[in-house]
């Protein structure tokens, strides 16, 4: 008996890995089934773009679901008025990927990665003013994230496809950027 634990132990932690244990379960699952996909009909070296287009929608659905509990909870017309901007937009970079995703057979998440869930429970804990801050806090750093994974993607891309849609979408999110930096001044 004492022979087997070291061995279930080690297998316990293999599935752990192997099944999702880590921060962004939705998004590495989806990243892994593209990438088997790929493999499979002979493309070789997608674990970035696939990766970047999970981490992409589980962000986008992020922004989507801050932005209408803003609209909904938001003290500050500042910030109510925000988050309908970034509720449009982020609708549509969320169905352009989608659409990247029909196209170039990308599997993307249908949940929130679990640190996209983390941040989501962390800000609507909050009320008030205390929400508004939280939310305007995040969207910077989102964008802030965004902007250096977008830019890197744009760049280094093996899609041309993801290189595209990354391209396409860095004027949108420095400029949400700029905005959630001069709303955060603004407030605090």
């Amino acid at each position: 008996m004492k022979r087997y634990l070291p061995l279930c132990l080690m297998f316990a932690m293999v599935l752990c890995l192997h099944t999702g244990c880590n921060s962004n379960d939705s998004i590495r699952a989806a990243a892994d089934q593209s990438v088997t996909q790929f493999e499979q009909a002979g493309q070789k070296n997608m674990e970035n773009d696939a990766l970047f287009v999970a981490e992409a929608a589980s962000a986008n659905m992020l922004q989507l679901q801050l932005s209408q509990e803003a609209i909904a909870r938001g003290v500050s017309p500042e910030v109510k008025t925000m988050s309908q901007e970034m509720e449009e937009a982020h609708e549509q970079m969320l169905t352009e990927l989608q659409d990247l995703g029909s196209k170039a057979n990308f599997v993307l998440p249908q949940t929130l990665g679990n640190a996209h869930k983390d941040v989501l429970e962390e800000v609507t804990a909050k009320e008030g003013i205390a929400f508004d801050l939280a939310y305007i806090r995040e969207i910077r750093h989102l964008h802030d994230k965004l902007l250096e994974r977008y830019e890197d993607m744009a760049e280094s891309g093996v899609s041309m496809d993801v290189k595209q849609y990354a391209s396409r979408q860095l004027p949108l999110i420095r400029q949400h950027l700029q905005e959630a930096e001069a709303l955060e001044k603004k407030i605090q």
